[in-house]
């Protein structure tokens, strides 16, 4: 069987894994060792019919009535860890890091792909604030009702949102008018991500970085848990992404990967991260 890679982006053998559910079918590349889903929902779909926040909704729902104990569990921990680090942003963190080493006297342009409700990008934009710099927040959100709330929210910073797909609404930025893209929990969600990090290459600043956060289908809860893992969602979820095959997507893209410790990647988290920086001719 053959379909485009998304990280090579061209066709190529795969075959399919047993994370199969109804007519959605995850594949596995023999080139690049890349899962990924065989037929992703096209754009439009992601505007309406498959928006995050009901597709959300609904795996929260699936997930409470398949595995009401473990669902219970895992809403718990999340409400701990809100409560005992109700400041830990990590995306937020490793974005001001790397526009603090920027020149201090130059207003600071940051882009939010899959920007949802906008509060990264409202919190980096006040964190800033406080220290006297302006950061001007752009979002790309392909649902239309989160677009217009997020609108709503970072008009009065000076910032704007753009309802599209994340190339779409990322083709209208300047050359080197970016100084950090955030990608939250979006990569995962692209069905293009080769063409998106090709298209964003010329928009980030010589210094410039792309900071992520995807699912890691390499970690130990995946391995254990199998087909019940919490990082599947269908039809949204189309990439699923390793720490190397990570790699060979900003390799594949011009980037480097010039962070990803041990804890960026940590086997006993079901996320991961990782910052890309231009690599040198």
């Amino acid at each position: 069987m053959e379909r485009t890679c998304p990280i090579l982006d061209r066709t190529a053998t795969v075959d399919e894994t047993p994370f199969c559910r109804d007519a959605w079918s995850i594949v596995q590349c023999r080139e690049t060792g890349f899962v990924f889903l065989a037929d992703p929902p096209d754009y439009s779909q992601l505007e309406t019919e498959f928006a995050w926040e009901k597709t959300a909704v609904a795996e929260r729902e699936r997930r409470d009535a398949a595995e009401p104990v473990v669902s219970a569990l895992s809403s718990l921990s999340k409400k701990a860890k809100s409560v005992l680090y109700p400041h830990r942003n990590k995306i937020a963190t490793l974005a001001i890091e790397i526009m603090r080493a920027q020149a201090p006297s130059k207003q600071l342009g940051l882009l939010d792909i899959g920007c949802g409700a906008g509060g990264l990008m409202v919190e980096i934009h006040h964190r800033f604030a406080e220290m006297g710099r302006n950061v001007v927040p752009f979002g790309v959100e392909v649902s239309r009702h989160l677009a217009k709330l997020t609108e709503e929210r970072v008009a009065p910073l000076g910032g704007r949102v753009v309802c599209a797909n994340a190339i779409d609404g990322s083709s209208e930025l300047d050359d080197e008018s970016i100084h950090v893209v955030v990608m939250s929990s979006f990569l995962e969600h692209e069905c293009q991500p080769l063409r998106l990090l090709k298209q964003l290459y010329p928009v980030l600043t010589s210094d410039g970085a792309i900071v992520l956060k995807v699912p890691n289908f390499a970690c130990w809860n995946r391995v254990v848990r199998g087909r019940k893992w919490c990082g599947f969602r269908f039809p949204d979820h189309v990439n699923y992404f390793t720490p190397k095959t990570l790699q060979k997507l900003a390799e594949e893209a011009g980037y480097t990967v010039s962070r990803q410790n041990m804890l960026d990647k940590f086997p006993l988290s079901d996320n991961m991260y990782a910052i890309l920086t231009k690599s040198q001719a």
